[in-house]
């Protein structure tokens, strides 16, 4: 069976192998209108509390669908959390400095498939959707991860 810890961090290294973004709702005041908000992402998307929020949501939800549930049997889900609260927040603008392994050193003989990896998105989304992420933020999250597709995914044998 496969490990939570390397597909999650998945998630994780998707966003900062991209220079991507993350997730959470915007919740701060006086953000101003989506398209003029040039603040940080990790602002944007309401600063660590709310990623933390969102991660913990992303983690519960990805650990009991049954299309991806085998990558994460015996994991430490608090520990697997931190890690992702940490880069995520080191990736979208925060304070945080995250110093984990890239996306393809993660992934590496997990056999993440096609069918996963879309599993994934679709979870990702519905998250992201559920905890009110506004679109652009949204938009920027999937992007992000949509484009890590290649270092997780690996070739069928």
């Amino acid at each position: 069976m496969m490990r939570l810890s390397g597909f999650v961090v998945f998630a994780l290294l998707a966003v900062a192998g991209c220079g991507g973004k993350s997730t959470t709702s915007n919740t701060t005041a006086n953000a101003g209108s989506a398209a003029t908000d040039n603040r940080p992402l990790f602002e944007r998307l309401g600063g660590q509390e709310a990623i933390n929020a969102v991660v913990h949501l992303f983690v519960e939800k990805t650990g009991k669908d049954p299309r991806i549930a085998d990558f994460f049997i015996n994991v430490d889900t608090a520990k697997l959390e931190a890690s992702m609260d940490q880069h995520i927040c080191s990736i979208t603008g925060g304070p945080c400095t995250y110093t984990g392994k890239s996306m393809k050193e993660s992934h590496t003989g997990m056999k993440v498939r096609p069918e996963h990896f879309e599993a994934f998105m679709e979870i990702l989304e519905a998250t992201l959707v559920e905890a009110g992420v506004a679109e652009r933020e949204k938009g920027e999250v999937l992007a992000a991860f949509r484009s890590m597709e290649a270092d997780v995914v690996e070739p069928a044998e």
